[in-house]
């Protein structure tokens, strides 16, 4: 089993890092884990220059390749909340999946992504909503073709101004039903 986590926290040892890490715990042995940090690559975001409406896929090669290789099973899409929204660097990337429309709408040459499992993981303080996040979210899970349930495959710690992740017991057991709906017993279930 391949996990991908498109990770849109600066820090390497915050409470989206904290959740990201328990969540791996959880995986069976053997697991692969390919993690692309949206601060730390170089991925730009999409500048509607329309080569995708004549040509199939992006003309950008960046780590965005290792999105679009398609050979994961389960997507996990990780942020902290600034104004209520996924991080700039992460929607950057979210931002490039325009291709895909585009290839599906306008050349009507859509190959499709196989079906893979999405989780959310999303950590903030203060009075936001994440409701924003979570649209741009599932806007990227549909066009990856990862399935994503808001009830069970979404992990939240939204009040990190108060109580670190780490401290949540709440979080604690979010990961636990994330994971049960993801695995049963050493073999990957995509529900």
């Amino acid at each position: 089993m391949k996990v991908l986590i498109l990770n849109g926290s600066p820090h390497s040892k915050g409470n989206t890092s904290f959740i990201v890490n328990k969540l791996k715990e959880r995986f069976p042995n053997g697991t692969e884990f390919e993690e692309v940090n949206a601060f730390k690559e170089n991925i730009k975001p999409c500048n509607e220059c329309k080569y995708c409406w004549k040509n199939k896929g992006c003309c950008v090669k960046d780590k965005m390749e290792v999105i679009n290789n398609d050979d994961y099973d389960v997507l996990v899409i990780a942020s902290p909340l600034y104004m209520s929204f996924l991080t700039p660097p992460l929607f950057s990337i979210i931002t490039r999946l325009n291709y895909i429309w585009c290839n599906e709408h306008i050349l009507k040459d859509y190959s499709g992504f196989r079906k893979k499992k999405g989780v959310l993981i999303l950590v903030g303080g203060g009075t936001g909503t994440p409701a924003y996040a979570i649209n741009a979210a599932k806007l990227a899970f549909k066009y990856l073709n990862a399935d994503f349930d808001e009830e069970k495959d979404y992990i939240y710690s939204l009040h990190t101004d108060k109580l670190l992740a780490r401290d949540d017991e709440e979080v604690l057991k979010q990961i636990d039903k994330t994971s049960e709906c993801l695995q049963l017993g050493d073999s990957f279930v995509l529900k």
